[in-house]
Formats: C-alpha cells, structure tokens, sequence
C-alpha cells in the first residue's frame, strides 16, 4: 500500500499537496507542527479542516521550545504582528529588497529542516514506504532557502543516510508559482477558500473559512496568483 505524509501548514501550497496527493496514494495523512507563533490557531484549525473534509489521519506536533528560538531571531510571528510589512501593489513582490526583508520578519530558524526530520523519523518508522509531500516552490524559494530544489535534494540525500527505510521528500510543485499552484487546484476544483495564507487573520466564519487581513505579503501574492490565473478568488478578506 502506498502511504503519504502530508506536511501540512493550511496554505495554498499544502493543500495543493493535500489534493496531489490523495490522487496518488492509497493512504494519506496530515502532519503540522505548532510552534508557539501567531499561526498556531490557524494551522491547527485547517489541519482539523481538511482531516474532517476527507476522513483522514492527522497529527499536530507541538514544537513549543521553537517560540524562543524564533524571538531571538526576531520574528514577528512570535511577538507582533501588526509590525509585519503591508503590501499594497503586485510590483512589490517581485522586488527582492523588500520580499527578503518581509522574509526574516517572519523566519523560523531551521523550521522546514526541523519539520522534515521529524517527518521522516514519522515515516521510517512505518513498515511501508511512505513518502514526504512538501509544498516548496519556486516563488517561495526565491526568498525563502528552505523551499528550494536544492534543499529537498540536499534532505533527500541526509535521509537515505539517517532512515533504516526508505523514506524521500516529493515536491510535487517544486517548479511552479502559485499561478500554476491556483491552476492546480482549480483543475480539482478544491476548497481552497478554507485553507489560509495569512499572517495577520481576522477571524473566522462559522462555517470554518478564514478571513484574510488581504494586506500582509501572503494575502498579495494569494490575491496575484487568482488574478495572474484569471480565476475567481473565493477567499475571504478583510481588505
């Protein structure tokens, strides 16, 4: 039977994982990790969503020693925030300047490498196979060094040496943007509108969808990838 580990954050680019993957394989499950940021509730939340949505396994890990780590690389996820940059016009995203300083605001030291080793200890302990599906990308590995190609081949190579099983990372959109992201789960016609790229939410509806601030720099490129597509955004926003 094979089996997949979902690593599962509730954005755009998990759930496009999420989706990918129940097409592929005969067993699928989520794992998210919390932290102690301002996007616990929501990863939490959208984990218990998409489990709900397909009857599926899912686990959440609680990291709370990374909050420290995190405030003394100075994030803002572990302290503010309302500090975090606002992005008014798609032109700025494309600037690198202002997209690798958004970035350190909000870094988590060694987080996908941290995640991904907890994952394959998870996954080498089965008797199966099972895979890694990773949601790195193209647009957030232009700021981002742990979402590169480089780095999931660099981890594949540090688990073949680390796992007694054979256990790999997939990156099933390693070469896309998040048009192409959109386009994908458009295609599947997915609940995209439930997943959240936000990193100053405003609330939820009672139905469980979350309302973006449609102002921090996830909210700007969520909104550039549905209009780069050409495909109506469902998502909620505040702005």
């Amino acid at each position: 039977m094979k089996k997949a580990i979902v690593l599962f954050s509730g954005g755009l680019d998990s759930t496009a994982c999420l989706y990918w993957a129940l097409e592929k394989y005969d067993s699928v499950s989520l794992l998210s990790f919390l932290y102690g940021s301002k996007e616990d509730e929501v990863i939490e939340r959208t984990n218990k969503t998409f489990a709900d949505f397909f009857s599926i396994e899912s686990k959440i890990i609680s990291l709370p020693f990374l909050k420290e780590f995190t405030a003394k690389a100075g994030s803002n996820l572990s302290q503010s925030v309302e500090e975090l940059p606002e992005f008014k016009e798609f032109e700025k995203l494309d600037d690198k300047d202002i997209t690798i300083d958004s970035a350190k605001k909000v870094w988590v030291p060694g987080r996908n490498l941290l995640f991904l080793s907890i994952a394959a200890s998870a996954a080498d302990s089965e008797k199966n196979t099972v895979d890694i599906i990773f949601g790195a990308n193209i647009e957030e590995g232009e700021t981002f060094p742990d979402n590169t190609k480089d780095f999931v081949e660099r981890m594949n190579a540090a688990m073949k040496l680390g796992c007694m099983n054979e256990v790999k990372v997939i990156s099933p959109f390693i070469a896309s943007d998040k048009k192409d992201i959109v386009l994908f789960l458009n295609e599947k016609s997915a609940k995209y509108e439930f997943s959240s790229s936000c990193y100053r939410l405003t609330g939820w509806t009672k139905d469980r969808r979350p309302i973006h601030c449609g102002k921090c720099e996830s909210c700007l490129r969520r909104k550039r990838a549905f209009s780069n597509a050409n495909i109506e955004d469902k998502t909620l926003y505040a702005e």
